[in-house]
């Protein structure tokens, strides 16, 4: 991946820019989206027509009536996150999984689920709720009719990628009175010589569309499922990773926070090719010049307790990849209430083609983004601002508050 700033590779906030600290009459930031000055930035990939406010309109609501279309789901309110959990041994379909002695728990090494739930409640004024965790177990044989079959899962070839198969991969649901579902069979590939795993994002997305509407005739307050993992995510047959996807007309969606920690170091070719540092210098790709690094560690390090220390260089680290969490989440989730890619302004819901890309997309939603949501979900824009305020406060990410903040006290004054 190439540098894409001559002055550093670091991927920084656009809130570090004091120009965005001042109040403005805009509700978010007053900077338009730049044109790309990369080959890999998505908006040179990607042709996006953009969404207006009358077009969010017209998506949801019919014509003669003004009522909300069946696609808006009007009736669910509640915002659940489904982690997904590697289990080491076979779990059984009739284990309880309300039982936590018998389940996995979250990765210590992952962004803490509870703070993403404070977040994305004032985010979307909506309650967030965290299910038992799905479980997922991977056989070390595929087996087809009964008779083991060896499958060519990698390859000596630069540039090669392992193949996608079902059979090794067994998902086992919650289910509404907490016994665990029998298991499905999800897409993935293996790499041999790393043991490391991927899984193939429309698969588990399909079997998450299965599982809403399995649960919809019981659960009508449910607006949506996010699956959420640690677990790395593909597309394509060729692709690095996939940080995550959503089904927006059946209100699915998951991602993988594996390729967001800051210490993360990853070839930019080679999938099962990564390690973990322990300084980040906020560039998550090998470098040019050095394709094969030392020193790395397998493993990513654990996250410590809440209470994070922003000066300290663990506590620094630990903001940032919850800085980041928090941003795919919202992403996501936006996309669930049908907000498409941005290209008014600099924006969350802006598309990003690269990581460097992505750190770089500001927290907020522009002013057009921002009004469709508030249509759509109908909070207070001022007291958004104010608890907004306090939770990024309390998840240690100051720069945020402080913006969010004078935002508040703008509006305050002005209205």
């Amino acid at each position: 991946l190439k540098v894409l700033d001559g002055r550093s590779k670091m991927a920084t906030s656009d809130l570090d820019d004091k120009k965005l600290f001042l109040p403005t009459t805009r509700s978010e930031t007053s900077h338009v989206t730049s044109k790309p000055v990369d080959e890999l930035d998505w908006l040179a990939q990607v042709p996006e027509e953009g969404q207006t406010y009358d077009d969010y309109l017209r998506l949801l609501t019919t014509r003669t009536t003004g009522r909300m279309k069946p696609l808006a789901n009007k009736d669910g309110i509640d915002i659940l996150l489904l982690p997904i959990i590697r289990s080491e041994d076979h779990p059984r379909s009739d284990t309880k999984g309300g039982d936590k002695s018998d389940r996995p728990a979250w990765p210590n090494y992952g962004p803490s689920l509870e703070n993403l739930v404070d977040y994305a409640r004032v985010f979307f004024d909506r309650q967030v709720h965290i299910m038992p965790a799905a479980q997922l177990y991977v056989t070390n044989t595929c087996t087809d009719g009964g008779t083991k079959k060896k499958r060519k899962t990698t390859s000596s070839q630069p540039g090669a990628f392992a193949a996608a198969s079902k059979c090794r991969f067994k998902l086992f649901f919650p289910q509404d009175d907490l016994n665990l579902s029998a298991p499905v069979n999800i897409a993935g590939r293996t790499d041999l010589s790393t043991d490391r795993i991927q899984l193939q994002v429309t698969s588990l997305l399909d079997e998450l569309s299965a599982l809403r509407y399995s649960r919809h005739v019981t659960n009508e307050k449910d607006f949506c499922i996010m699956g959420v993992t640690m677990e790395d995510l593909f597309d394509g047959p060729s692709d690095l990773f996939c940080a995550g996807m959503a089904f927006g007309g059946d209100k699915v969606a998951v991602f993988s926070f594996k390729r967001y920690h800051p210490l993360i170091k990853m070839h930019p070719l080679h999938w099962h090719r990564f390690g973990y540092t322990e300084k980040s210098d906020g560039y998550s790709y090998y470098e040019d010049d050095d394709q094969d690094p030392k020193g790395l560690s397998s493993h990513p390090p654990i996250i410590g307790s809440d209470a994070r220390d922003s000066c300290s260089q663990q506590g620094k680290i630990e903001i940032e990849f919850l800085r980041r969490s928090c941003k795919l989440l919202t992403h996501e989730l936006g996309h669930l209430y049908a907000l498409d890619h941005c290209i008014h302004n600099r924006c969350l819901m802006m598309g990003t083609g690269h990581l460097v890309e992505d750190f770089r997309a500001p927290t907020h939603l522009c002013e057009v983004c921002l009004r469709k949501l508030q249509w759509r979900t109908g909070f207070n824009v001022r007291m958004r601002y104010k608890l907004l305020a306090k939770v990024f406060n309390q998840l240690g990410m100051e720069k945020e508050s402080k913006w969010t903040q004078k935002q508040y006290d703008h509006l305050s004054t002005n209205l």
